[in-house]
């Protein structure tokens, strides 16, 4: 799944309560999350920062492998692209762990927006703000499932999408690309990047297996003394 989400946070007074306002689509599906978040005191800036982190917590969840994202904040979005240093001692730690967030998804983008092209977002913050307590507007589960991925065959065909998640890391010393414990693969006619060719040799091996039957199965990694293992089920 490839998604597209704006972003927008705010505090009132600065530092004040704030909120994130986070609406995500899904170009075959439409809209397919909207929320507000309240976040307690913070200024417009962790807020802004708190907006995207939420927003990738939830991509993640969904199993997106792809997001663009769009904020009203130029600040983010210069920082998080690298053109701006992180000085501020309270978005240091906002920052490495968005980095860290984004460097879970095969691909990921963060562009600058307009306020204007940015309404429904900040509408969704000043919710959460205005209420104190998170507004979810439409979950996840709102859809019954119906967008697990853009790699999801016809009905009529047997092979499905094969998940993989890694649930014991390598040893760092022996392999060439280390994986995080809880990181996130789709596989259905191509490996994606981030795993070794060792690894990636087995689970593809499996996931052949797979197509055909909705199941669960663990493997472990070809690679002498690497030891990750990783949980691979049928979507």
């Amino acid at each position: 799944m490839k998604l597209t989400i704006h972003i927008d946070g705010g505090a009132r007074g600065n530092p004040g309560p704030a909120g994130a306002g986070v609406s995500m689509r899904d170009a075959r599906r439409g809209i397919v999350f909207e929320a507000g978040f309240y976040l307690g005191e913070m200024t417009n800036n962790q807020a802004e920062y708190g907006a995207l982190l939420k927003a990738l917590e939830v991509a993640e969840r969904i199993g997106a492998a792809a997001v663009t994202v769009f904020a009203d904040s130029e600040l983010l979005v210069r920082q998080i692209n690298g053109d701006y240093r992180v000085k501020n001692a309270g978005l240091k730690p906002l920052f490495g762990k968005a980095t860290e967030r984004l460097g879970r998804f095969g691909d990921w983008r963060v562009h600058h927006v307009l306020r204007e092209s940015n309404s429904r977002a900040d509408e969704l913050a000043n919710m959460a703000m205005d209420a104190r307590r998170d507004v979810i507007v439409r979950d996840v589960d709102d859809n019954d499932g119906a967008y697990e991925s853009d790699d999801t065959p016809d009905p009529d065909k047997a092979e499905s999408v094969v998940i993989v998640r890694c649930i014991e890391p390598p040893n760092p010393s022996a392999c060439p690309a280390p994986c995080r414990v809880g990181a996130t693969y789709r596989i259905h006619k191509t490996v994606p990047a981030g795993l070794c060719a060792d690894a990636a040799a087995v689970i593809v091996k499996a996931a052949v297996e797979m197509r055909t039957q909705r199941c669960q199965t663990n493997v472990t990694c070809l690679r002498s003394g690497c030891g990750a293992r990783f949980q691979m089920g049928a979507g």
